[in-house]
């Protein structure tokens, strides 16, 4: 009888202490402020009560602007806000995660993984199949460790020895192209260039998965740079190359930049590297509101003869009447063109991108 009091006790005991601890990933509300200026501040990233008033007065009108593209999320644990992060899901398949702070007296608990779970739940969503996020190159391994756990990759290498030359690392969801390629090759072996290489006339980071026993592999030409910066765009997939598929495809931009009002053109290259005619279904993902021409309303099927090339203009426009969103680091408006081939469930993309001029 007695043997069982102590059991019962301390059953009870973990189930409370279990409670006490459970991780709330929620919407940032106005009344966290303070406890999400308190993570700031034990991070560094406020040293004074002048930072931290301007802080809380940022903070407080965050909380009140309508939920768009930004997700603002916080983790609670006993009634405490002990992490924050912001998703960006603007313009699917790209989303990112950024700023993701948890309190020292907190870490080690499964927060951070909790904040990052969550957005993964919410990019998917949104029929956001790609999540980058931005890492210390060096000597930040709890954030590689985290990172890793959910397979982010590097993509773009930062460099150490400048101020805020952080790495670029890609996370693809169960819904694209590079995991299927995984399931057939789960021994494919990820590399990454050091700096960009040259891929059909353009200087681009490699990013690439090979399987070493088959030989077969899928790399993906970025771009992007190092960290964030003033004059930056947002990292995307400008080309890619995969002899499984027998394709490969790179997108030029007439211009890198647009206006509101204005229009301008891009050309998407297609190359069949196999021995065998392909078809091929076109599919064109266009921010809300924006115009392409010629239209793509539906797949637009094209046939390449085996070591042929195809190339595709596209003229993409900018209504005056339409309010596009900024990411918090870029400005940058992704044109996203899909392939789709038979034998594949999932197409690889190539993204134009244009910067708000």
């Amino acid at each position: 009888m007695l043997k069982k009091f102590f059991l019962l006790v301390r059953r009870n005991y973990w189930t409370e202490e279990i409670a006490l601890n459970k991780i709330i990933v929620r919407k940032f509300r106005e009344k966290d402020a303070e406890d999400v200026a308190d993570i700031f501040t034990q991070v560094g990233l406020i040293n004074n009560q002048d930072k931290r008033k301007r802080a809380l007065e940022s903070l407080r009108r965050t909380a009140k602007e309508p939920e768009w593209y930004d997700h603002y999320l916080v983790a609670e644990m006993n009634e405490r806000v002990v992490g924050r992060v912001i998703l960006e899901a603007a313009y699917p398949p790209y989303s990112e995660l950024i700023n993701l702070y948890v309190h020292s007296d907190y870490q080690g608990q499964g927060v951070g993984s909790s904040l990052v779970q969550k957005c993964i739940e919410i990019a998917s969503s949104k029929k956001c199949f790609i999540m980058s996020v931005m890492a210390d190159p060096v000597g930040n391994l709890p954030s590689h460790r985290l990172y890793s756990k959910f397979s982010f990759k590097p993509a773009i290498l930062g460099d150490p020895a400048i101020e805020r030359g952080h790495t670029w690392l890609f996370r693809f969801s169960e819904n694209s192209c590079i995991s299927e390629f995984l399931k057939r090759h789960p021994f494919a072996e990820s590399s990454v260039s050091e700096s960009k290489v040259i891929f059909h006339e353009r200087m681009l980071y490699r990013m690439s998965l090979r399987d070493p026993q088959t030989k077969e592999k899928i790399e993906l030409y970025l771009e992007g740079q190092p960290s964030q910066t003033s004059e930056g765009t947002m990292p995307r997939i400008s080309g890619f190359s995969c002899k499984e598929m027998g394709l490969e495809a790179i997108v030029k931009e007439e211009s890198k930049t647009i206006t509101k009002g204005g229009k301008t053109k891009f050309e998407v290259s297609i190359w069949n590297i196999s021995l065998k005619p392909l078809k091929i279904a076109l599919q064109v993902s266009i921010p809300e509101g924006t115009l392409l021409n010629p239209p793509i309303e539906h797949a637009l099927p094209i046939e390449i003869g085996s070591a042929n090339e195809r190339d595709i203009i596209f003229e993409f426009a900018w209504p005056s009447s339409c309010k596009l969103p900024d990411f918090t680091s870029f400005s940058t408006i992704p044109v996203t063109v899909f392939f789709v081939i038979e034998g594949f469930t999932h197409p690889l993309i190539v993204s134009a991108g244009f910067d708000k001029a």
